[in-house]
């Protein structure tokens, strides 16, 4: 027993309960695109820290042991050694050769690698305002799933509700037909009514399960996971509509970040143009001996070399490369002075035309439901007339089908508000806001 119940007690399922913040929340925290974001921040910390360290003290040691087997041999003119007009080979060196040293730079000036530190650093605020945008593309995405989910739900429920009422209705309709009330169609017509939900309900089912599986994905819970949705699309809440800050909207500020970003690309190139100073030194030791232990044994045989200086690099002439280089990062900034003058126009539409859209909602879900209270007082007649005989089973088969057809139209209709505020908040520049 315990062998055969252990593993299934193991695997038994978790029911989290989420509303729309924590479903969000919790995406933010295990969405890939974010945590992408967040590791490529760290690059280009790591890339600015590795640019930093080009101006501080550069140390670096040699060393080498050479043991010649045989000894390089060069001509010298006989004249040196009274014999004119031949070449005596004179072989020059040491048996054993080593050495040691020390070599120390310090750039001193540099344009470009003072401009490089700023590029880094708005490399690092760029890849925040990528984050930032990734992390709003994410609240988008969940916020529409999740409004969508509930939807569906919905329109399960009230198929439920309706198919209970066929059940009922087919129980009455059963004994009409066994009196001969009506006919055999009529009573067959229910009965296709009736599969015909639910086949619309099972589907609509699969369709449930399906959005909660990629809820559950974007939230980081495991498919095995029970997941409810807490959140409710009929509950009143007041709605304030976001402000429009265009300056600090993120497709503005990631166009002047980029507009920045030119700027000093224009500036590292001058820098190339500029001079460059860097100061040096090499400290060595070396020995030389034809007996192998006199070079550790011999402490005078260690001679010593050291040098200090500064080099001075001055560019002169690069065939006119800098030049069109900087031409082409000028046009390159017109580009985006024109895109960010055309964007912040649209921003202004988008943002009016969402307004309008969710003044429009609004309007289309307040008929709705006056529509839905209508329908459903026509089917509580009909209902009551067909169960007296008065009305005909069509009748009461229109009545129902006008009822599902009034409540999915309200449905949508509040969640077309919903999924309309969130474009609002998007269009505005304010999406992160919803989880505040």
């Amino acid at each position: 027993m315990i062998l055969l119940l252990g593993p299934h007690t193991s695997m038994a399922q978790k029911v989290v309960q989420l509303d729309l913040k924590q479903c969000i929340t919790m995406a933010l925290d295990n969405d890939q695109r974010v945590k992408i974001s967040e590791l490529e921040q760290q690059r280009l910390k790591y890339q600015r820290n590795q640019s930093i360290g080009m101006g501080v003290p550069q140390i670096s040691a040699s060393g080498s042991f050479q043991d010649f087997l045989k000894l390089p041999t060069q001509l010298i003119p006989g004249e040196f050694f009274g014999q004119p007009g031949t070449l005596i080979p004179v072989q020059f060196g040491t048996n054993y050769n080593m050495s040691g040293g020390v070599q120390v730079s310090q750039l001193i000036y540099n344009q470009s690698f003072l401009v490089s530190l700023q590029i880094g650093k708005r490399m690092l605020e760029a890849s925040q305002l990528d984050m930032e945008k990734n992390r709003q593309a994410v609240v988008s995405d969940v916020s529409q799933l999740y409004y969508l989910a509930l939807l569906t739900k919905m329109q399960v429920n009230y198929m439920d509700e309706n198919l209970g009422k066929l059940d009922s209705l087919a129980v009455i309709t059963k004994v009409h037909f066994d009196k001969g009330f009506i006919k055999k169609t009529d009573y067959d017509r229910l009965n296709v009514n009736r599969t015909n939900l639910q086949s619309e309900i099972d589907n609509l089912e699969i369709m449930f399960s399906q959005q909660l599986s990629m809820l559950k994905y974007f939230a980081g819970l495991n498919p095995e996971d029970s997941l409810k949705l807490t959140e409710s699309i009929f509950n009143e809440r007041p709605f304030t509509a976001p402000g429009l800050d265009l300056e600090n909207h993120i497709s503005l500020r990631m166009l002047d970040k980029q507009k920045d970003m030119l700027s000093l690309q224009m500036s590292l190139t001058r820098a190339h143009c500029l001079p460059s100073l860097a100061a040096f030194g090499d400290f060595s030791y070396n020995n030389q001996q034809n007996d192998f232990n006199k070079l550790f044994n011999d402490k005078k045989g260690w001679l010593g070399t050291s040098v200090i200086g500064l080099s001075l690099n001055v560019p002169i002439f690069s065939g006119m490369q800098k030049y069109y280089q900087l031409k082409q990062t000028k046009v390159q900034m017109r580009e985006l002075s024109l895109t960010r003058d055309e964007s912040k126009k649209l921003i202004g539409i988008d943002v009016q035309n969402a307004t309008h859209k969710l003044q429009g909602y609004k309007a289309s879900a307040e008929s709705q439901k006056a529509n839905v209270d209508l329908a459903a007082e026509v089917y509580k007649v009909v209902s009551d007339q067909y169960r007296q005989g008065i009305t005909p089973l069509t009748d009461l088969l229109s009545a129902e089908s006008s009822l599902i057809a009034a409540q999915s139209g309200y449905t949508q209709a509040i969640v077309q508000v919903r999924l309309a505020e969130i474009e609002l908040y998007k269009a505005s520049g304010n999406l992160l806001n919803i989880i505040k």
